[in-house]
């Protein structure tokens, strides 16, 4: 399993900041998505502003879910330490995938997702099947529709 993160931000300048501290603990990024932005998602954009910019990175980093418990408390550690006023410049989400499977750790409770520790939920977003990752009804909009870089991050990890 690799480590995968989803990066929302408003500016570049602060998004450099949060990459190079990301790759200072996870290795270079050695894929990611087009940037795309969240037309359809307001929950952002109080705390952040807008236009808020999306993008998905892997790394070389090996992680399993439990490995996500941590990385979780560190990606927080990382939006405090560049927020602005109590407010977040960049929003972090780890993720791992395999050949089977997309999970994500977020701090949003909803009824699909398993609780790993105090506020710390895992949620499986994608399943590989038919030669595909796959959404689920609960799947986020933007992972849906990069469905075709996640099958390509998956090639890369099976070299």
């Amino acid at each position: 399993m690799r480590l995968m993160f989803a990066l929302m931000w408003k500016d570049e300048d602060k998004l450099s900041l949060v990459e190079e501290h990301l790759k200072n603990f996870y290795g270079d990024f050695v894929f990611q998505s087009k940037t795309f932005q969240l037309p359809y998602s307001s929950y952002y954009t109080g705390e952040m502003g807008q236009p808020l910019f999306k993008k998905f990175v892997l790394t070389k980093f090996e992680a399993d879910e439990l490995k996500l418990v941590g990385i979780k408390k560190h990606t927080d550690f990382i939006e405090k330490k560049f927020s602005i006023n109590q407010s977040r410049t960049v929003n972090i989400d780890p993720i791992v995938i395999d050949k089977e499977k997309v999970v994500v750790a977020t701090r949003k409770f909803r009824g699909n997702r398993i609780k790993v520790d105090k506020n710390l939920y895992l949620e499986l977003e994608l399943w590989y099947h038919n030669k595909s990752f796959q959404p689920f009804p609960w799947t986020y909009l933007d992972y849906k529709e990069n469905i075709p870089f996640f099958n390509k991050a998956k090639k890369l990890i099976k070299r």
